[in-house]
């Protein structure tokens, strides 16, 4: 794993996780359904899912794919998605790389980032798509909301074969002010943290 982005994770796992009974056992039955995943054999699919798919399920796909190496869980394949497809928002790119991803922007204009937790292991694309972009899977995998108008908007997800509630609150809001950054890092630290204890979970 890139030296920097494993001292972040190192640091986020040393430090006090603050939660709710409620987000504990949300986080809780992510893990419970990997295991019997893993249990069965299966690989691990998980698609994370907002309203734009610009800013919070990013972080999460990047995250949950970072802290699945970070704890030595293998076959866990992460991807994101949204009701519609609009651009990965800049300050999430910013935010990642300055946590220790490595990304680089493909050159034929697609708004497709390429991002890597490690020298070896297998590059994951960031860009906006929706959920039936043919690039996610189409079945048998959990559909994780991570924003509560896609929740709303999309009570039915085809092909999961599981769903569960995980939001998160929208850092857009400080988009174009002087918290952007430190909005935008607090967001990803927080999202980071709970991946990290979901991977956790899931290799008990």
């Amino acid at each position: 794993m890139h030296p920097e982005l494993e001292r972040s994770l190192r640091d986020l796992g040393s430090g006090v996780l603050t939660l709710t009974a409620h987000r504990e056992a949300a986080l809780g039955r992510i893990a419970t359904w990997m295991k019997e995943q893993r249990a069965h054999l299966q690989p691990v699919h998980l698609v994370f899912i907002c309203t734009h798919n610009s800013r919070r399920s990013q972080f999460a796909q990047a995250w949950a794919a970072a802290a699945a190496q970070h704890v030595g869980l293998t076959n866990v394949h992460t991807w994101s998605a949204g009701t519609e497809a609009t651009a990965v928002a800049p300050p999430v790119i910013s935010a990642l790389e300055w946590s220790g991803f490595r990304l680089e922007t493909e050159d034929d204009g697609n708004g497709k980032w390429v991002l890597t937790c490690a020298d070896e292991a297998e590059p994951i694309v960031l860009y906006s798509k929706t959920i039936s972009d043919p690039e996610n899977p189409s079945d048998a995998f959990a559909a994780i909301m991570v924003c509560s108008d896609a929740e709303q908007n999309c009570p039915f997800v085809p092909g999961a074969s599981a769903r569960f509630s995980l939001p998160y609150a929208d850092p857009k809001v400080s988009d174009g002010t002087p918290d952007e950054q430190r909005t935008y890092l607090e967001r990803s630290e927080q999202i980071a943290s709970e991946m990290l204890h979901v991977m956790q979970l899931a290799n008990a």
